[in-house]
């Protein structure tokens, strides 16, 4: 094992010719019923999995740190180890290349290697930087892979011949981690220490991007279902969106100190990180909306997460030593909590109400905690609930202890407080001076407990 420092979160306690493989049957996984989490045990002991990747035969590949390792296990659980040829070479960063071999990085030992489905292997290291920590590695847009150097401050990027070439990233020290492709065809990659997002066209032109809070981390990025950059910040416990024309939206995670770090894409159209720290599976849709489910080995480290051939999520444990899968994709969401009392219909501002009706997914609770006088005042027209939303608040000696008053709006013609249609459950409101109805209902299964309507 290596002794090198480790400056990286993810990563850290966080030629050729054809080796012996070592194939090995499924081992028993434990499961959690309640989260319908599943986990597979690694073969070799304390291997310390990083990275994963779908391959090109349909099954998941692994690298594995300390075990020196490439890992490829079956959708169904089954185990096969390829010993990377140079020692201690602390394999890392995976990604399928367009010539359909495994394309993977040695920290370590500073080369680019090259792995084909039946196992023979080729370390690629002319032309790379001495000492440059290779770390993470992305298939670029022109048919060339395309890697992160964390020693090296540099991006890196080999054809499928091997052939390496080299672009300085202006930052000084600035620790590059994460590299994907982005929507406009560029790389964007993140900066740990300089607290930025780079982007890099595929001549080697670097745009910086600063983050808004210093001493953030960013790790790993992704690109999203919207259409922007997602990634995580691992000491600014945040999950960061940026736009391709550099536009930075931060979105705070519920679990203080978290440490987030790998993110992706879901088969569901969310974006879906794991909380190194935390120890959770963390889910946030395109709206900022966070939930969060605990993993059921304690303290298992969990780097990064993938969605997998089978559509479902995958994701290592670093101290757990162990692959998990998500086979049910269905996480109950947090409550969406009111703290304002002021509200213009935009929806724009977190903790109004119209922030909640807004970006409230199905199943979703809304509740409230304002200060003083139990009152919000509307001075715009609300979003409607959405289907299978509830609206929760205190009824308090049989009266709704919390208002929703529409005095303060002046719009023509007349204008409804809650629009609600099917399958939602409100109580506790009192909706009053609006000058259309204080409740309008349509659909079937609504609830409404202990709710004061007046004109």
């Amino acid at each position: 094992m290596s002794t090198k420092p480790k400056h990286y979160p993810l990563f850290s306690l966080f030629c050729g010719f054809v080796l012996f493989m070592v194939s090995l049957a499924a081992l028993s996984p434990v499961a959690q019923a309640a989260s319908n989490i599943i986990e597979f045990p690694i073969p070799t002991a304390s291997s310390r999995p990083a990275l994963m990747t779908i391959g090109p035969d349909g099954n998941l590949w692994f690298t594995e740190q300390d075990g020196n390792k490439i890992g490829r296990i079956t959708p169904t659980g089954t185990f096969t180890e390829f010993p990377v040829p140079t020692a201690s070479s602390a394999p890392t960063g995976i990604v399928t290349g367009p010539d359909n071999n495994l394309w993977f990085t040695e920290r370590d030992t500073h080369k680019i290697g090259r792995l084909t489905p039946a196992g023979v292997f080729s370390e690629f290291s002319t032309g790379l930087t001495v000492n440059s920590s290779p770390l993470l590695i992305s298939t670029g847009p022109d048919g060339n892979l395309w890697f992160t150097e964390n020693d090296g401050n540099k991006i890196g990027r080999i054809t499928p011949a091997g052939l390496i070439t080299e672009f300085s990233i202006p930052t000084i020290n600035s620790r590059p981690i994460s590299i994907t492709t982005g929507p406009d065809g560029n790389l964007w990659f993140t900066e740990d220490t300089a607290n930025k997002i780079g982007r890099i066209t595929p001549a080697g032109l670097i745009t910086e991007f600063n983050l808004p809070i210093a001493g953030s981390r960013p790790s790993v990025i992704t690109s999203g279902p919207d259409g922007n950059l997602w990634f995580t910040e691992a000491d600014g416990n945040k999950i960061g969106k940026i736009t391709t024309a550099g536009l930075i939206t931060e979105f705070p995670i519920p679990t203080t100190n978290s440490q987030p770090v790998g993110i992706c894409t879901g088969p569901d159209g969310n974006l879906w990180f794991v909380e190194s720290s935390g120890n959770k599976i963390g889910k946030i849709s395109t709206a900022g909306v966070i939930s969060e489910i605990d993993l059921p080995t304690a303290n298992s480290r969990p780097g990064v997460i993938i969605t997998g051939p089978d559509n479902k999520l995958w994701f290592v444990e670093q101290v757990g030593n162990k692959i998990g899968t998500l086979t049910n994709l269905t996480v109950t969401p947090d409550p969406l909590i009111v703290n304002r009392s002021g509200d213009d219909g935009a929806g724009t501002q977190i903790g109004t109400l119209s922030y909640a009706l807004k970006t409230a997914q199905v199943g979703q609770n809304i509740s409230f905690n304002l200060a003083g006088e139990q009152k919000i005042s509307v001075s715009g027209a609300l979003p409607p609930l959405k289907p299978g939303v509830n609206i929760t608040a205190p009824c308090v000696a049989g009266k709704p202890a919390v208002t929703i008053d529409g005095s303060s709006l002046a719009i023509i013609p007349k204008t409804d407080g809650l629009v609600i249609s099917g399958g939602s459950r409100l109580t506790g409101l009192r909706v009053t001076n609006f000058s259309g109805s204080q409740i309008r209902v349509s659909g079937p299964g609504n609830h409404l407990i202990c709710i004061g309507l007046q004109r």
